[in-house]
């Protein structure tokens, strides 16, 4: 809830002490935490959030959290928990594939497996520069992007090793996969780079403003791109078509600077942070002028969807040393209640039953 200050008479004194009653009525308890000395087992049919806390970089912190949107509980640091040891330096993001759990620690250069049901590590694939996001292709391959390579790597999802890699040109980064396609969002450069999957080749590069970062497909398979832009380039949101076809670009101010793309379970509604966060229907043509949810004093750094409960899940980093908190919106923007994770809280991921 925004801190409001100013002088207020008596009378909107009362009038504001009714309010705040009112929307700490609105508001649900906060989850209970569970500290990773005395973690509850995982259920394999558990819904919930898995959370990526990055830590600091070089200083080894990164940790696993686990929110269950149907309990409200908490549990933080799963990983160390359930395996004896810290995860490594900057956990990027998260994915779960054919009952295995893959972390992508970005600084420690590789991808813990889990195994989804226990949360135990079962392998470690090494051999990375610097990782970002995994993308799964089919049964037996996968994609990771990275920040150094000038590649994405191909993996092979049998024997869990890198078996080659796609040149592509600078740090690539979120990635979706469409009617045999893979899509690359290029950061350092004007371009969504387009793998054709069956034969690992690099089919095409659509040029998009510049600076793709984060990448999202809704319900007609079509891909929206938000890029960071580059002076004078702006920043721009692009709609790429299930045909390869850019279809629409919103372009934002000079000053704006979004990031952290993310959708709703129906891949109809698009979130993202621009300072506070804005939503955008998948059928708008132009970008809102009003932002559904106000960061006020906090420091938005990340979101996510929860499609259990219907809420966005806005993370404020606070000063990136101290522990994060978690606010829950509903998709009025409305809040619903928070609770704490660990440090650097930079991606979510939803776990389905």
């Amino acid at each position: 809830m925004q801190n409001l200050t100013g002088i207020f008479t008596k009378i909107k004194g009362l009038q504001w002490l009714v309010v705040s009653l009112l929307m700490m009525a609105s508001c649900d308890k906060t989850p209970e935490q569970i500290i990773a000395e005395t973690p509850q087992m995982p259920d394999s049919n558990l819904v919930g959030m898995f959370i990526a806390n990055e830590g600091n970089f070089q200083w080894g912190n990164a940790s696993l959290s686990f929110y269950n949107p149907a309990s409200g509980l908490v549990q933080t640091d799963i990983y160390k928990a359930n395996n004896g040891k810290g995860i490594g330096d900057v956990l990027q993001s998260i994915c779960s594939f054919q009952d295995k759990l893959y972390l992508v620690v970005n600084n420690s250069q590789k991808i813990s497996v889990l195994n989804a049901k226990n949360w135990k590590e079962i392998h470690t694939i090494t051999g990375f520069n610097s990782p970002r996001y995994f993308l799964p292709v089919n049964t037996q391959k996968a994609y990771v992007s990275d920040l150094y390579e000038n590649a994405v790597y191909v993996l092979n999802l049998n024997t869990q090793q890198i078996s080659g890699k796609i040149n592509c040109k600078g740090w690539t980064e979120e990635m979706v996969l469409v009617n045999n396609k893979a899509f690359v969002c290029g950061v350092e450069s004007p371009y969504v780079y387009v793998i054709n999957t069956a034969n690992d080749q690099l089919e095409d590069s659509l040029e998009i403003g510049f600076g793709a970062q984060y990448m999202r497909k809704d319900l007609a398979n079509n891909i929206w791109v938000l890029s960071n832009g580059k002076a004078p380039i702006l920043p721009c949101l692009t709609k790429i078509n299930a045909a390869g076809k850019i279809a629409l670009q919103l372009w934002f101010k000079n000053i704006d600077m979004p990031r952290r793309l993310e959708i709703n379970e129906q891949k109809n509604q698009l979130f993202w942070i621009n300072k506070d966060v804005y939503t955008l229907s998948v059928n708008d043509t132009l970008l809102p002028n009003q932002a559904l949810i106000t960061a006020g004093g906090k420091n938005f750094y990340t979101l996510g969807y929860e499609p259990y409960n219907k809420e966005i899940l806005v993370s404020d980093a606070k000063d990136f040393v101290q522990k994060s908190e978690v606010f829950r919106y509903n998709l009025l923007g409305q809040l619903r209640g928070s609770f704490h994770t660990q440090i650097n809280t930079g991606n979510f991921y939803a776990k389905q039953p």
